[in-house]
């Protein structure tokens, strides 16, 4: 047991800040920060197991995880006694713009950044998780992206216990939300927002050709989206032959390599592109190439970085559609789902809260089993005591039935605070808490001290 109170709300205290408090997050999505600024802090593909190895020794974080979307980027951290999120932040900014020019830094502001620790970014990871602070609300495709990172997160040990038990509770709390709620019924996904305004154009020539360019899932959704409703040729554009191959063997349609496409073999009305390409692929240089003798080209850049020159949005011959113009859409889509999401955010408030409440309880309760082991040692003795001087008339089974219950009321005595403590953590600041066991620390002193 605890020699002296003292050492109890140190033990306290420290399970009290470790480690809920640790959890945090720094996210940048789109209309917050440019898109510049989200494309700054964006890692390719193919170099993440590598930096964000050195992201995490930079950041000297317990745990991480990187989630990159069509309008986000976020990093998931689990930080140490001594750290700040906004630590985190200005280590970021730190690593990214590293010998970059100051003029990459324009628009980097504060306010670009939405920086959250505790239950508060739990309760933020939730709602990603289950699509509610997303760019389309209620589409599935982002908790697919969260558990990919997830994996990733544990494939390349960057993850920790912290963060294993806070992605546990996410996917259950999404997996509430669309079945207790109409969330994501209907949901107007990225994919819908293109083909809306794909339709208008394909409604007054319909031969148009399209070009899909990369092989992930947003170009492979939009094949499927076209293929239902048009026989408009398609041409399928990647690096690698193979790829595009089998895509255009699925929805009927050509393969063609980049280098093709870039050199003007196969000019095209509509592009759709949403690559990992972490320059882009489409520029002054190249665009003329690209332009079907119709004389104009309906761009559609769903990457993140984008695959497009920003020089090019000016360009009178592309009408073009990045996803901040995208996200002005979908803004009618959030107000059109205010009182389902109301739901679904109540789930989320709801869950967080349990979830910490588990997470202090659990680590409270260690605190209670030394208790526990003397409180039953000492019932058990005064029980014999009794039973010797008082109740030796009690039969022998009499007896283990006093002393089962004897058991579970010691049990119960000894660790009900512990749930008390935690629910009254749970609806208290943290730091609140803390004072206030220092100030209780303090009276006991002072009563002792008299």
């Amino acid at each position: 047991m605890y020699d002296n109170l003292d050492n109890f709300y140190r033990n306290l205290g420290a399970v009290m800040i470790n480690p809920i408090s640790a959890i945090g997050v720094v996210s940048l999505k789109i209309g917050q920060a440019p898109i510049e600024i989200i494309e700054a802090f964006t890692v390719p593909s193919e170099k993440r197991p590598d930096i964000l190895v050195e992201v995490k020794r930079a950041l000297r974080v317990e745990g991480l995880l990187y989630l990159a979307t069509c309008n986000r980027v976020e990093f998931w951290v689990c930080l140490t006694d001594d750290q700040k999120i906004i630590d985190m932040r200005n280590g970021l900014i730190d690593f990214f713009f590293k010998g970059r020019e100051t003029a990459d830094r324009r628009g980097l502001e504060p306010s670009c950044f939405h920086l959250e620790t505790g239950r508060d970014a739990v309760r933020h990871i939730f709602s990603v998780a289950a699509s509610l602070d997303s760019v389309v609300v209620g589409e599935a495709q982002i908790l697919g992206q969260v558990k990919e990172a997830y994996k990733q997160s544990q494939d390349w040990d960057l993850n920790d216990s912290v963060l294993d038990s806070v992605m546990a509770a996410a996917f259950n709390v999404a997996k509430r939300v669309r079945t207790e709620t109409d969330l994501g019924r209907k949901a107007v996904s990225m994919a819908s927002l293109v083909s809306e305004r794909m339709e208008r154009i394909l409604a007054e020539m319909p031969e148009m050709q399209i070009a899909l360019v990369g092989t992930g899932p947003m170009c492979v959704k939009m094949a499927e989206i076209i293929r239902k409703k048009y026989d408009s040729p398609l041409i399928f554009v990647n690096r690698t032959a193979s790829k595009a191959e089998q895509l255009a063997e699925k929805y009927s349609g050509r393969a063609v390599t980049l280098k093709d496409f870039l050199e003007g073999r196969h000019p095209v009305d509509i592009i759709i592109s949403s690559t990992s390409s972490p320059e882009p692929l489409f520029s002054t240089h190249n665009i003329d190439n690209l332009i079907a003798p119709g004389g104009h080209l309906y761009a559609f850049d769903l990457a993140i970085p984008r695959d497009f020159a920003a020089d090019l949005a000016s360009d009178r011959r592309l009408f073009y559609w990045d996803i901040e113009r995208l996200n002005e859409r979908s803004q009618e889509n959030r107000r059109e789902r205010f009182r389902v999401a109301d739901q679904a955010r109540k789930i989320i408030d709801d869950q967080a809260v349990a979830f910490v409440k588990k997470e202090i309880a659990q680590m409270i309760s260690p605190l209670f089993y030394a208790s526990l082991s003397e409180t039953s040692s000492s019932a058990e003795e005064g029980l014999e005591e009794l039973f010797r001087k008082k109740l030796g008339h009690l039969s022998e089974e009499d007896r283990q039935i006093l002393h089962y219950w004897s058991r579970k009321l010691v049990s119960r005595a000894c660790f009900a605070p512990a749930k008390i403590l935690a629910d009254q953590i749970v609806e208290t600041d943290l730091e609140d808490c803390l004072e206030l066991a220092t100030l209780f620390r303090g009276q006991k002193r002072l009563a002792a001290a008299h």
